[in-house]
């Protein structure tokens, strides 16, 4: 298949036009969609489309007021100050030159599941996690409603609800996997209804996660079926963001 024919495929245009404004186009990567924009008209609207689902993001998200710590490790980067404290800030920082004012949206959205506001902390390096994949769900009517983030380390999966669903009783949340290579659904457990969510992932769970494109949760009768019923009232593109630190 010649590339310009390539690029008419609507799969690829929904994946390529999810990465760019989700920030994870980078370099001559980026610069290249750009230019397919330029001359790819359907490509461009879905570029629109992705931009219009992640922008209500932030309506959604509780401000979250900076430590006074952070405003000092700022003052001292700004001010030339060097130390290990200023230098962990810095490189974080430096991600955010990457993203599109849109990504930004998404990242207040993570920023709900991983900031915890807190005592300042103590003067030393902490280690960054770094977000290995994201979600952002959303419910029929197209609006966001969960966002999923997933770190290798202890193979952690974390979910907060915008919208806390409501369910009637004897009702469950469950959480599944759609598999990019065969399109098969796989469970990944049930969920409690409530507004954070963390658990760890089986190796067997984690291997769906890397081979899905989809993540779905569904409302079901029953706890840890093997398939879903047909109450979908959330998905999302499954996207892989290696580097991106919390």
């Amino acid at each position: 298949m010649s590339e310009p024919l390539r690029y008419q495929n609507p799969q690829l245009q929904d994946m390529l036009a999810s990465n760019y404004v989700a920030g994870t186009l980078r370099g001559p990567a980026r610069k290249r969609m750009e230019a397919l924009m330029r001359a790819n008209v359907t490509l461009a609207r879905r570029v629109r489309q992705w931009e219009s689902k992640m922008q209500p993001l932030h309506h959604n998200t509780q401000e979250v007021q900076p430590k006074a710590a952070t405003w000092k490790a700022i003052e001292n980067a700004i001010n030339g100050v060097k130390d290990p404290v200023v230098a962990s800030l810095m490189s974080r920082l430096n991600f955010y030159k990457y993203l599109s004012a849109f990504a930004l949206t998404l990242t207040l959205a993570l920023g709900f599941l991983l900031v915890k506001p807190g005592p300042a902390p103590a003067p030393t390096v902490a280690a960054a996690t770094t977000i290995n994949y994201v979600a952002v769900l959303n419910d029929n009517a197209e609006q966001p409603t969960m966002v999923v983030t997933l770190t290798q380390p202890n193979r952690q999966l974390t979910l907060d609800m915008l919208q806390k669903p409501q369910l009637q009783e004897n009702q469950y949340l469950q959480l599944w996997a759609v598999s990019r290579t065969d399109g098969r659904v796989s469970s990944l457990g049930t969920l409690k209804v409530e507004k954070h969510i963390e658990t760890s992932l089986t190796k067997e769970e984690w291997t769906l996660i890397a081979d899905s494109e989809y993540l779905w949760v569904s409302v079901e009768n029953q706890p840890n079926l093997p398939a879903p019923g047909a109450n979908i009232i959330a998905k999302g593109l499954c996207v892989k963001v290696e580097g991106w630190k919390s």
